[in-house]
């Protein structure tokens, strides 16, 4: 008789089980303190007008909190004479220097959201890339260690806008300004005029007033267009147009320029990474294909 004979197969299997294994414990999150949350802390804006920061400031302590919430301003600016920016607390306090402060006491239940407003202005005269930091702090007056902090930026930024000048002479207008803004500072980046447009030119600037200043006394120009003209609406012009652009295989084409100038040929394939066409000749005794560049063509006659 074996060992194991002295057994039954029920206390074999006992001692053949595993052990129970422990039932995990329940992670329980601790509580994180203050926060203070923003969906957007940068931002870029035009002069003359505003951003409306919308924030929120959660107790997510185990208990009330009495806190208390500080605002300070911070400029940066390569410019002296700079002009004065406008910061809003909770439509209650506004801050246009450095040594303001705002400065307020609150109470939030557990779990609490207390919505908080911030506006700010960029004013006329703000330079390009001018900034505005605005810190902001909540700390609990229980416990200093309990806070959050968040810093908002506000950056100045160019802007687009149409001037309306009298039809065949907006390179004219647009020379004029140009050499204008060599002399004097009118917060010009660039001027666009582009043909197919007739009786506006585009510019890009800080501010529009210093152009209705330029230009009113101008007779070839017939004032500055309200709003801000979105650089969707001109993009298309600001990328090189292609001169095969319209040409069509069996299209036929003078040739304008080469030693073939004045003579007419037939497309016979268009090459758009070189901006070149291949033509067949008509006075040509044998039809060989000669290639030249899409604007020394003039279409004549569609296929």
């Amino acid at each position: 008789m074996g060992l194991l004979d002295d057994f039954s197969e029920e206390e074999i299997k006992k001692e053949k089980k595993e052990p129970k294994r422990p039932e995990p414990e329940e992670i329980i999150e601790e509580p994180k303190g203050l926060i203070i949350q923003c969906d957007s802390k940068s931002e870029s804006i035009t002069t003359g007008n505003k951003h409306t920061y919308n924030l929120d400031i959660i107790n997510d302590t185990s208990e009330e909190q009495d806190l208390i919430v500080t605002a300070r301003i911070f400029y940066s600016s390569e410019k002296e004479d700079r002009v004065a920016w406008e910061a809003k607390m909770q439509d209650e306090k506004s801050l246009s220097r450095e040594d303001d402060v705002f400065k307020k006491e609150y109470s939030l239940e557990r779990n609490e959201k207390m919505p908080f407003k911030v506006e700010v202005w960029v004013p006329d005269g703000a330079s390009y890339g001018e900034k505005l930091e605005v810190f902001i702090e909540a700390t609990s007056k229980k416990n200093r260690l309990v806070s959050d902090t968040i810093d908002l930026l506000t950056i100045a930024r160019p802007t687009v806008i149409a001037v309306k000048t009298q039809i065949g002479q907006e390179k004219n207008v647009s020379d004029y300004l140009s050499n204008l803004a060599k002399n004097k500072d009118l917060g010009i980046f660039s001027i666009l005029s582009p043909k197919p447009v007739r009786g506006y030119i585009f510019l890009e600037v800080m501010s529009p007033h210093p152009i209705e200043d330029a230009i009113g006394t101008m007779r070839k120009a017939k004032g500055v267009v309200d709003g801000e003209t979105d650089i969707k609406e001109i993009e298309h012009f600001l990328a090189p147009k292609l001169a095969v652009e319209g040409i069509a295989e069996g299209d036929i084409v003078e040739l304008s320029a080469g030693p073939f100038k004045g003579e007419k040929a037939r497309v016979t394939k268009i090459d758009e990474s070189n901006d070149e066409i291949t033509v067949e000749l008509f006075e040509a005794t044998v039809p060989i294909p000669v290639t030249i560049r899409g604007d020394h063509v003039r279409v004549i006659e569609k296929e």
